[in-house]
């Protein structure tokens, strides 16, 4: 039953995939390009990134040049720093490399054990950096403390999961795949809340600084003409508003450290307000898929479909493109 989820989790995976990239302003990319993600480290001194190119590119966060390429097999989904250490927790798939963490000081990555064969796209330190949560594309959340030893298991009864944000202040998980969950650790509940009416891939999730919203951005579906979703959920899981101004899926989600803006990676860079009100729209040649603030919340950093790497101001104008 579980290698049967996976296996209809993967090929709807790469249908919407195969779709999103047959709708992209250019026609010549290529897949093994692709940036996922991006990661301004707490201090403001690096900016890390990666995807299909077998590595990890860093860059300096004051003069935007690279300053160093980790090889790392296979493709780099998601990347997360810890909160307090130099530690990077790293989201792998189709790779041989498992899903670990990367010491910076040492160069040593520890591989995160009983992570699904498949790897992790769902990744993500708590507001204390003592746990680690990982979500694989099993569908099982698994839970390390910040040495990678396994601390629990749970199987989160979906197709397999593709995001997850920490409340800021509890132990308290949102996840996302087929459909939204919550999971408290201290209790070990779990809570299944609907999306949407359609049947759709979702793939970001992060709650608001203040810890009583959360907000979900998901695939939509092109064929069918539904359109991709940005919406806005109470603590309880309760919608509370929904957008459709975006044509490309929402990749990844991510909050000024303020609370005030949440920059989104699809079809544009937009900034909002925590109101879900559209403040900012910076125009990008290419789909974005990784996102991140500045510790300062003055610039973004994005990367996308083909490779390419921007900063940009609060505003969404184009700073400088990070060259590798």
């Amino acid at each position: 039953m579980k290698s049967e989820r996976l296996t209809i989790f993967l090929l709807s995976i790469l249908t919407v995939t195969v779709t999103a990239c047959l709708q992209q302003k250019q026609e010549n990319h290529h897949l093994d390009e692709v940036l996922w993600t991006a990661a301004w480290s707490p201090d403001g001194s690096t900016i890390v990134m990666g995807g299909d190119q077998d590595s990890l590119r860093f860059f300096s966060g004051a003069k935007l040049e690279l300053t160093q390429n980790q090889p790392i097999p296979g493709t780099v989904t998601q990347l997360k720093w810890h909160p307090t250490e130099e530690l990077l927790a790293i989201g792998i798939q189709i790779s041989d490399q498992k899903p670990g963490v990367l010491n910076l000081e040492t160069g040593e990555i520890t591989g995160l054990k009983g992570v699904s064969e498949a790897g992790a796209r769902a990744i993500g330190w708590n507001h204390d950096g003592s746990l680690l949560a990982v979500g694989d594309l099993d569908a099982i959340l698994h839970i390390f403390d910040n040495t990678g030893k396994v601390l629990r298991t749970v199987d989160m009864e979906q197709k397999g999961l593709t995001g997850l944000s920490w409340h800021p202040e509890k132990n308290l998980i949102a996840l996302v795949g087929e459909f939204i969950t919550l999971y408290d650790y201290a209790s070990g509940s779990i809570k299944a809340i609907p999306s949407r009416t359609e049947e759709v891939l979702m793939l970001s999730v992060a709650w608001h600084p203040s810890g009583e919203f959360f907000v979900t951005g998901d695939y939509g579906d092109n064929v069918k003409d539904y359109p991709p979703l940005l919406q806005f959920w109470n603590s309880d899981g309760k919608k509370i508003r929904s957008t459709d101004l975006s044509k490309g899926e929402y990749r990844n989600i991510c909050w000024s450290k303020d609370g005030n803006f949440l920059a989104t990676a699809s079809d544009a860079l937009r900034i909002w307000t925590k109101e879900g009100e559209l403040l900012h729209t910076g125009v990008s040649e290419n789909y974005l898929w990784g996102i991140d603030w500045s510790p300062d919340d003055q610039r973004i950093v994005t990367s996308d479909i083909n490779g390419h790497a921007f900063v940009w101001s609060r505003e969404a104008q184009i700073i400088q493109e990070l060259i590798y």
